[in-house]
C-alpha cells in the first residue's frame, strides 16, 4: 500500500515540478529583470540568505560546476553586485558576497517578481488562492520536516 502512495506521489512530482516551471515561474519572465540569467540571479538570491559563501558552496547549492560558475560570478563582479574576499584563515580559500549595490539588485528583483507573480495568479478565484496557500504550507511543512 504505501509503495503504490509513494509511486504515485512521486509521478505527481514530476509532472508538478515542470508545471509550476511552466505555468507560474516562467524562468525567462521571472528573471529578465536587467539582462541577468536565471543563474546569476540564484546566486545573488543565495547569497542575499547566506552572508558569504565560497564558490564551491555555490556551486554546491546552485547544481553549477565551478568552470561554469566562474564567468557568472565574474559577471555580477563586473556589475559590481558581488565581491571577493579572500579568508584570513586560508589564503587558498575566496568568499563571495553581495556588495551594496548587489542588496539593491536582490530587492529589486524580489519586487519585481513579486509583482510578476501578482500577474499570474490574478485570475485565480479567491477559493482556489486559500486552497493552494494551505496546499503549499503543507507541501512546505513535511518538506522542511525531512528534506
Amino acid at each position: 500500500m504505501r509503495e503504490e502512495v509513494l509511486e504515485r506521489l512521486l509521478a505527481d512530482f514530476l509532472v508538478l515540478v515542470p508545471l509550476i516551471n511552466k505555468k507560474v515561474l516562467r524562468e525567462n519572465d521571472l528573471y529578465k529583470l536587467d539582462d541577468l540569467y536565471p543563474s546569476h540571479v540564484q546566486i545573488l538570491l543565495l547569497l542575499a540568505k547566506n552572508k558569504q559563501l565560497t564558490m564551491s558552496e555555490i556551486s554546491k547549492e546552485i547544481h553549477v560546476i565551478n568552470s561554469n560558475l566562474t564567468p557568472l560570478v565574474d559577471k555580477l563582479i563586473k556589475l559590481g553586485y558581488l565581491k571577493r574576499q579572500p579568508s584570513k584563515k586560508d589564503r587558498r580559500v575566496v568568499h563571495i558576497s553581495l556588495t551594496a549595490s548587489g542588496k539593491k539588485q536582490v530587492e529589486k528583483h524580489r519586487l519585481y517578481a513579486i509583482e510578476y507573480l501578482k500577474m499570474q495568479f490574478e485570475s485565480i478565484e479567491d477559493e482556489q488562492l486559500n486552497e493552494l496557500e494551505a496546499h503549499l504550507v503543507g507541501i512546505n511543512t513535511i518538506l522542511n520536516g525531512f528534506l
